[in-house]
């Protein structure tokens, strides 16, 4: 791999492995303060974001073009220097890889935790653990809807 003026080094980290690398053009994310768009040689940064859809514009390399890609991540951290930016996020997959019916069981899940949660009276910490799962499988819905929306016009 190598950079150009008109690209820069994004890698998205999981705790189990790098699920992609790549030199892109740009990015777009969600973080705490609202949307931000990375360019290539960004200010340096480091930020929470969001869980939720992820646009990335990938530089294909030989023929100069442009792919836009599209993953959904659940709440994470952002870090941009030196032309490089890092998310470190606990889960993110392709949008294409989105399975409605999983994304609905996951949630109900949640959902129902979060409920228990609430009436048990769980302390602080493990309510908002729970709290920021179902976020997550909203986030997902969210990002699955969208696309598919996208897809069929």
């Amino acid at each position: 791999m190598s950079a150009s003026d008109s690209t820069f080094l994004l890698q998205m980290i999981t705790p189990e492995q790098i699920i992609y690398q790549q030199w892109v053009k740009k990015l777009i994310i969600s973080t705490l303060e609202g949307k931000i768009t990375v360019l290539p040689f960004h200010t340096p940064l480091v930020a929470p974001i969001n869980p939720g859809e992820v646009n990335i514009v990938e530089f294909q390399k030989g023929s100069g073009a442009e792919k836009e890609r599209t993953m959904a991540v659940s709440e994470g951290v952002i870090e941009i220097r030196d032309n490089k930016v890092r998310l470190l996020v606990r889960k993110a997959e392709r949008v294409e890889e989105l399975d409605r019916q999983k994304i609905e069981e996951a949630k109900k899940i949640a959902e129902q935790m979060f409920e228990k949660a609430k009436k048990v009276g769980m302390g602080k910490r493990e309510f908002a653990t729970l709290e920021t799962g179902l976020q997550r499988e909203i986030a997902r819905l969210r990002v699955y809807e969208k696309y598919r929306k996208r897809k069929s016009l």
